[in-house]
């Protein structure tokens, strides 16, 4: 029908009206080169054949045939049957051909400026046309019998890719959750699945090395906080069971009360460093002069100082310098330092806090004459209960290093550490100036 219509169409759109147009011949030859096998035959209105496909067949054969086909096209009235833009399908066999086979029919009308001129036949075997949609039914069966098969391994292989991570995934999250930690989820994909398992493997090992530091806490905080206890309940049970001099009582009660600072120094430690590590304390900014602080702690260790002849030095290079951030936390910081190089200096040195003052920074130096630290041990002096053995078994808690590195990392100050055993050490802090 689409072939007859297009046809049609190039007779009316030609200029010569006396013969055949070129086009129409071209397009005639051209689509009997098709598989289907169709016969096109043009009669003008007396129903005679003005042109055909059937130049290929023996000139005998084709005389019989068009004849046959022009009786049939008489017959027909194709002008009279067509309906409005269709055309005329006939599924029957022309009574006057001599060939017995069924036929597909379809006659197209051919009209100009409003004039019948003639009509066209298209004429194609039914056993061409079955036969060709067997065989594409025949092959789209093939193909979609082979798509499914072909889908269906897909599929397979799509869940397993996906189940195998997935089941990996689910085992690593019942063992952490019944507290192995031993997890290591080896998936390499690079989607969403790969990234999970790296988040899972990383949560892992930090929940491991949370385990452990909690383990070390435990250890030594029970450790920490036995020695006081012990040594108060020793000394407790010598005085109520002894009899001893006013003199020897009143000794063993300073050794009490001293080990009682001791543990409650060592309870608000822990309970302080614990309040920084859950993010329950933020610093309380202002404005305030860092030398007063300084002259503040110094002025609060000297006793300290004194009992080991020692001189603290401050170093000031501007009194009124200001700076920004929580003044007791920075007077905590610089009076936890300032203890500690009290505490492992040697006698008869002194220690030195000073200042330097720039355009934007103030950098805080606490520098002390004492037994250092090991140049391997430095990485660990801002750990929890860390103590190298240079230092020495000095008192304290262990936990003053830790709650400074706290204090400074929420203020997002810098700060560092150099020492050489038996020499000193020096300390550094850059604090925000305020102009």
């Amino acid at each position: 029908m689409r072939e007859g219509r297009k046809i049609v169409s190039l007779f009316i759109e030609s200029e010569d009206d006396k013969g055949i147009p070129q086009s129409v011949i071209d397009e005639v030859n051209n689509f009997s080169s098709s598989p289907i096998d169709t016969n096109i035959l043009l009669f003008d209105s007396n129903s005679n054949i003005i042109h055909s496909n059937l130049f290929r067949m023996p000139q005998v054969l084709r005389k019989i045939i068009e004849k046959s086909l022009s009786d049939f096209n008489k017959k027909l009235n194709i002008q009279s049957e067509i309906i409005v833009d269709e055309a005329l399908i006939l599924r029957k066999t022309p009574k006057a051909t001599i060939v017995s086979k069924t036929f597909i029919v379809v006659g197209v009308p051919i009209e100009k400026d409003g004039k019948f001129i003639g009509n066209i036949l298209l004429i194609s075997p039914r056993e061409k046309i079955e036969e060709i949609v067997s065989i594409l039914k025949e092959q789209l069966s093939i193909i979609g019998l082979s798509s499914l098969f072909i889908a269906t391994i897909i599929a397979l292989l799509f869940s397993k890719f996906l189940t195998i991570p997935i089941l990996k995934i689910t085992k690593a999250s019942k063992k952490i959750a019944e507290g192995d930690l031993n997890v290591d989820l080896n998936i390499d994909s690079k989607d969403e699945l790969g990234t999970l398992g790296h988040a899972i493997n990383n949560m892992a090992f930090k929940l491991s090395q949370i385990e452990k530091l909690r383990e070390e806490v435990m250890a030594n905080t029970s450790h920490e906080l036995k020695t006081p206890i012990g040594i108060i309940r020793s000394y407790a049970e010598l005085i109520q069971v002894m009899d001893i001099d006013k003199t020897k009582r009143n000794e063993y009660l300073g050794i009490i009360i001293d080990e009682s600072k001791r543990l409650n120094n060592m309870i608000g430690d822990i309970l302080c460093l614990s309040e920084m590590k859950a993010g329950y304390i933020t610093p309380f900014y202002s404005k305030f002069n860092l030398c007063k602080v300084i002259d503040n702690v110094l002025s609060k260790l000297s006793f300290l100082a004194s009992e080991k002849n020692l001189k603290l030095i401050a170093q000031l290079d501007d009194p009124y310098v200001f700076v920004e951030g929580d003044m007791d936390k920075i007077y905590q910081v610089i009076y936890n330092l300032v203890n500690n190089a009290i505490n492992h200096s040697f006698e008869n040195k002194s220690i030195k806090v000073k200042t330097i003052t720039t355009e934007q920074k103030v950098i805080l130096y606490i520098i002390d004459q004492g037994k250092g630290i090991p140049q391997e041990d430095l990485p660990y002096i801002w750990d929890r209960f860390y103590k190298g053995d240079a230092i020495g078994k000095t008192k304290g808690t262990g936990l003053g290093m830790s709650i400074v590195k706290n204090i400074l990392e929420l203020h997002n100050f810098k700060y560092g550490i150099e020492s050489k055993v038996n020499k000193g050490t020096t300390l550094w802090i850059e604090l925000n100036k305020i102009s």
